[in-house]
């Protein structure tokens, strides 16, 4: 402990020239400043979606979350896949391409209802009142019961990487 003591009364003892501890403390000020600069760019949102056509006589609420990028190919379907809802949720997908576009769509059996339902989703590019044909998926049976609480989550691939006109108008149908 006393060498410590001997160490930092040395420390203390010697002379800095004050021009260089302005030096210093002015680098250290210069250093700061450049490294708290932030730059802010502002990012417009695309309008590349314009709107959904629902035509709903099965019950389901339907949300459309909108276009993403497809981060892992799979070429697996699981779109004409039949089974009954239940309390889970349940995703499904036509095959999915690296780097395309696809849309989300969720369905929600509320009220809970019992029947059997058939989804068929239309995805447009486009102008005008049809636009042109990027994908169409129709699902395999759904099963509902008074008390199916669970969601369905459609991963629909476009087809295309580039989408050359917008908008993207989807029209969801459940029947």
């Amino acid at each position: 402990m006393s060498n410590l003591k001997v160490r930092l009364s040395r420390l203390t003892n010697k002379k800095v020239p004050a021009l260089a501890l302005v030096v210093v403390a002015m680098l250290g000020m210069v250093a700061g400043v450049l490294a708290a600069s932030l730059v802010v760019t502002t990012v417009t949102p695309t309008t590349g979606e314009i709107g959904t056509y629902h035509n709903n006589t099965g019950g389901f609420t339907v949300t459309d979350t909108g276009l993403a990028v497809v981060a892992n190919t799979n070429s697996t379907a699981y779109v004409a896949d039949s089974f009954t809802i239940l309390s889970t949720a349940v995703s499904l997908n036509n095959p999915l391409t690296a780097g395309h576009w696809m849309d989300i769509v969720t369905f929600v059996n509320s009220p809970a209802t019992a029947g059997t339902h058939i989804a068929t989703l239309t995805f447009r590019s486009g102008t005008g009142p049809q636009g042109t044909l990027l994908a169409t998926v129709t699902s395999g049976t759904w099963t509902t019961t008074t008390s199916s609480t669970g969601t369905v989550t459609f991963y629909v691939d476009l087809g295309t990487a580039n989408i050359a006109t917008m908008p993207i108008t989807a029209y969801i149908t459940v029947t």
